[in-house]
């Protein structure tokens, strides 16, 4: 069967308005291209993260499901499924999720997200651990930078936090983690 010119191209369309931060109509182009393709995985992918932009973590969290259904040895389907659990607080089955993506992947951002799981979980030497995997994989990292920052501030280890703040700051500013760096230099001054 040939492709009909006059036919929409779902796919480009729902691409196009995600880049344009129209989340909510590049799920419903999606939707369409689906429908047409219902076993394509980077359009459930896709469909997943539009949905998650609009706040729609119960709809994504089905679009994922989806996905990894389709292939559940694809990282990135784990990843975003256990970040769309973590925004909704289902920290546990978050951490199971994304402990299932470093084991197909050992990426610096899956080691950041899994420290951010144990960060809300206030586990703190764990989130530790898992932001220094990720800035061993990426020392630019902005977030693993600015999360381990954060860790050794509210661990009281001042001084150690400065650089991984200065570095996450450098990337883009924050007005809180502006406040936090300057009590840390605050802190780690002698006498």
């Amino acid at each position: 069967m040939g492709s009909d010119e006059n036919q929409p191209n779902y796919v480009d369309e729902g691409i196009t308005l995600f880049r344009q931060r129209m989340f909510k109509e590049a799920a419903e182009k999606l939707e369409k291209a689906i429908d047409l393709a219902p076993e394509n995985i980077s359009l459930w992918n896709l469909h997943a993260q539009a949905l998650a932009s609009t706040g729609d973590y119960e709809e994504a969290l089905k679009s994922i499901e989806v996905a990894v259904a389709l292939d559940d040895s694809n990282f990135l389907n784990w990843q975003l499924k256990g970040t769309f659990l973590m925004r909704q607080g289902d920290l546990e089955v978050s951490k199971q999720a994304i402990d299932k993506s470093l084991e197909l992947n050992k990426s610096s951002v899956t080691y950041t997200l899994r420290g951010q799981v144990d960060y809300n979980l206030q586990n703190y030497d764990e989130a530790l651990g898992f932001f220094e995997k990720a800035l061993n994989r990426d020392p630019d990292n902005p977030l693993a930078n600015h999360m381990k920052g954060l860790v050794l501030f509210i661990q009281g280890k001042h001084g150690e936090a400065i650089p991984f703040i200065e570095k996450a700051l450098a990337v883009g500013r924050s007005e809180s983690l502006e406040k936090i760096l300057e009590e840390c230099r605050k802190r780690a001054e002698p006498g």
